[in-house]
């Protein structure tokens, strides 16, 4: 059933699941919005910490009350992760931001043994489940894999336990889906956002 949602309303639910949840994945194809509504979502949340992997460790188009990390390798990602679990064990944050995860794996995947990868790759899923587990909140922004119409990385995503959350843009519109966790190619629940004004609502809060 198609559904047209208010993008107040969307971001309004959102925020009210991922303090349920404590975890959320946002993927999609490039250009769906995926960054803007992570960075809404966590904004409505509190204060937050933002991750910035691959090409996003560019974006610096943040307020100041967020504490921005710019990773360049998977061991300075990792580095910043287990930072962010020590911030919000002090208290300090409680939601953090990962964008996007896996980028910053892919370059060694030329040069390291798959297990290697797989060894990396759950060495930080489970550090993003420990900052769940000490009462944060994780939003996890993720290339869409083809093969299984779920995010990249699912066996790791998985142990987030997270609310997983579709986007594409189509016809000017944001199409938001809900998707199973255990079976991404299933679909709980879709909405339709006007394009236009889902950018208005996620870059109101960023403006200086």
């Amino acid at each position: 059933m198609r559904k047209k949602a208010g993008a107040e309303r969307l971001l309004h639910l959102l925020t009210q699941i991922l303090e349920e949840k404590r975890g959320m994945v946002i993927y999609g194809p490039p250009g769906s919005l995926r960054t803007r509504l992570a960075l809404s979502v966590a904004y409505s949340s509190g204060p937050f910490l933002y991750i910035g992997t691959g090409r996003h460790a560019r974006l610096r188009r943040l307020p100041s009350d967020v504490k921005v990390f710019q990773t360049v390798s998977f061991y300075s990602e990792l580095l910043r992760v287990f930072e962010a679990l020590g911030e919000v064990k002090a208290g300090a944050y409680r939601t953090v931001v990962l964008d996007e995860f896996l980028a910053n794996v892919v370059p060694y995947r030329a040069v390291l043994k798959e297990s290697y990868i797989m060894r990396m790759a759950l060495t930080e899923a489970q550090l993003l489940s420990s900052i769940i587990d000490s009462s944060g909140k994780v939003i996890t922004v993720c290339g869409e894999d083809q093969r299984t119409g779920g995010p990249l990385g699912l066996r790791y995503i998985r142990l987030l336990k997270p609310y997983l959350l579709r986007l594409e843009v189509i016809d000017g519109e944001v199409v938001v889906e809900e998707r199973e966790l255990a079976y991404p190619s299933i679909l709980l629940s879709r909405d339709r956002v006007e394009l236009k004004k889902m950018i208005e609502l996620c870059e109101a809060w960023s403006k200086p």
